[in-house]
C-alpha cells in the first residue's frame, strides 16, 4: 500500500513567537536579542541558525553576513513566584557593556507571561538609562503569537521607531520578509530580475539590513515582497501596504516571480509599477529566449516520460498549478495526480476543488492510487513515499524563484530520468 515516511495532519500554528522575534533582527548589525526566558528556550535560535547555515552549505552557497548576539536571562523555577524582572535587567547591562549595541530587542517566553513579568516597563527604563532603543515584543513564545506574529511585531515597531519620510531615491526597491536570505535561491533571482530592470535594492528588510540603514530604508520607490500567492502572509501584505501609505513606496499586491508564467507576469507588473515598461519588454525577452533554450534541450528527455503528481501539502501553504505547468512545459505525460492521507477532510475537498478547475486529469487517494504510481517512471511529491523503488522527486517546500528556479526544478528532473544508479529513490529538487 502506498504510504508516506512522515506528514503532519494537523497544520494549525504551533509555533513559538520568540523565533520570528530574532529573525526579525538577525543579521541587522548593531542588534542584540534577548530572550527572557529559561536557558533552554534559547536552542531554537541556535537550530535555526545551524538549519540555515546546512541548507546554505547543502546548496553551495556561502551566508555573506554574521548572526546578531542572542543572550538569554535564564530564567530559574523561584522566578515563577517572585517573577524574572531583576533577571531581565541584568542582562539588559550585560548585553550593553559587552557587545554596545545601537538597538535591543526583547522577546517574551510562556513563562514570562504567565507571570506577567513587566517587560515593558524594564525595556523603557533601559531606554532611559543607555540612551537606544530597547524594543520589547508584546508575544509571549506560545501563549498569543507564533512565529510570523513576533516576525512582523518586530518589523512594525522598527518601522515606528526608524523610518521617516524622506526623498525618494529613483530607481530603488527594498525587499521584504526573508525567504532564506540575501545569499538563498529566492532571493538571488529576485535581486537579478530587479537588476537586470535597472532598479537596485536598498536592502532586505527587516532582518537582514545594519541598525543604521533603517532611517534611509523609506526612500525606495517601492517594496518587493517576497513569497508566493498561496504562502503570502497576511501581516507581510499589512506591512507593505503601511510603507505605501506611510511613506509613498508602491509595491505589487498578489504578484511573484514564482513559475515560469508568474515570473513573466511578475517582470511586466514590475515595469508599469516602477514605469520601465521598455526595460521590461527587453528583459521578459531575455528570460524567454533562455528559458526556451533551456526547455528544449529538457524536452528531449523528458517528453513523453510517464509521470505522478503525489500531494499531500495544504492548499494554502502550496501551489500545485506551478506543478501543472512545469509537467506541461515539459511534456511528461501525466497519469494522474494522488490526493496522499494528510488532509483532513475539509482540506482534502478544498485541494480537489482546485485541481477541478484547473485541470482534467484524474484525481485519485492513496488507496485507488497503488497501481497508478507504481506504473509510473517518474513521482513528483511533496511528501516522501516508503516505497524505495519509486524514482521520486521532492518538490521544494519553499519556493523557487524567477527563470533560474524553473530551470533548476526541469534539470532536477531530466539528471533524475538520466540517472544510472538505478530506478528508486528520492532526490530534492
Amino acid at each position: 500500500m502506498l504510504s508516506t515516511k512522515r506528514f503532519l495532519n494537523n497544520m494549525k500554528s504551533c509555533s513559538c513567537s520568540m523565533p520570528g522575534v530574532w529573525r526579525a533582527v538577525a543579521y541587522d548589525k548593531g542588534a542584540v536579542v534577548i530572550f527572557h526566558s529559561p536557558r533552554a528556550c534559547s536552542h531554537v535560535a541556535q537550530s535555526m541558525d545551524l538549519g540555515t547555515y546546512y541548507r546554505t552549505y547543502a546548496d553551495a552557497m556561502q551566508e555573506t553576513m554574521e548572526n546578531v548576539p542572542v543572550l538569554t536571562s535564564q530564567m530559574l523555577e523561584k522566578h515563577t513566584i517572585f517573577g524574572g524582572t531583576d533577571r531581565l535587567q541584568a542582562c539588559l547591562d550585560y548585553a550593553v557593556q559587552t557587545y554596545h549595541p545601537e538597538l535591543v530587542v526583547i522577546a517574551s517566553s510562556c513563562l514570562a507571561g504567565v507571570i506577567g513579568d513587566d517587560v515593558a516597563g524594564v525595556a523603557a527604563d533601559a531606554e532611559k538609562k543607555y540612551g537606544i532603543p530597547v524594543i520589547a515584543s508584546e508575544s509571549c513564545g506560545f501563549l498569543d503569537g507564533e512565529y510570523s506574529q513576533g516576525f512582523y511585531e518586530i518589523a512594525n515597531k522598527i518601522v515606528d521607531r526608524y523610518f521617516r519620510p524622506v526623498p525618494k531615491q529613483p530607481g530603488t526597491v527594498l525587499l521584504l520578509g526573508d525567504n532564506g536570505g540575501p545569499w538563498g535561491d529566492y532571493v538571488r533571482e529576485t535581486v537579478r530580475l530587479l537588476n537586470a530592470l535597472g532598479l537596485k535594492v536598498l536592502g532586505q528588510f527587516p532582518g537582514y539590513m545594519p541598525v543604521r540603514d533603517f532611517a534611509g530604508a523609506a526612500a525606495a520607490e517601492a517594496t518587493v515582497l517576497l513569497g508566493n500567492k498561496v504562502a503570502a502572509h497576511q501581516r507581510q501584505t499589512e506591512l507593505a501596504e503601511r510603507l505605501q501609505k506611510e511613506f509613498g513606496m508602491a509595491y505589487l499586491k498578489d504578484e511573484y516571480p514564482v513559475g515560469w508564467s508568474g515570473t513573466c507576469h511578475w517582470i511586466e507588473a514590475m515595469g508599469r509599477l516602477l514605469h520601465r515598461e521598455e526595460a521590461a519588454a527587453r528583459v521578459l525577452a531575455r528570460e524567454q529566449e533562455r528559458f526556451g533554450q533551456k526547455l528544449a534541450a529538457f524536452r528531449r528527455i523528458a517528453a513523453g516520460t510517464k509521470t505522478v503528481l503525489c500531494f499531500g501539502r495544504w492548499l494554502q501553504f502550496f501551489d500545485p498549478a506551478s506543478v501543472l505547468e512545469t509537467a506541461r512545459n515539459l511534456q511528461l505525460d501525466v497519469q494522474g495526480i494522488v490526493l496522499l492521507d494528510s488532509y483532513p477532510p475539509a482540506e482534502r475537498e478544498k485541494m480537489a476543488a482546485f485541481l477541478r478547475a484547473c485541470t482534467d486529469l484524474p484525481v485519485r487517494s492513496r488507496v485507488e492510487a497503488e497501481p497508478l504510481v507504481h506504473g509510473a517512471e517518474l513521482v513528483l511529491t511533496t511528501h516522501e513515499l516508503r516505497d524505495r523503488s519509486l524514482r521520486q522527486i521532492f518538490l521544494p517546500m519553499v519556493p523557487l524563484a524567477g527563470t533560474a528556479g524553473e530551470i533548476r526544478i526541469m534539470g532536477t528532473v531530466c539528471r533524475v530520468l538520466q540517472s544510472k544508479i538505478g530506478r528508486g529513490g528520492v532526490v530534492y529538487a
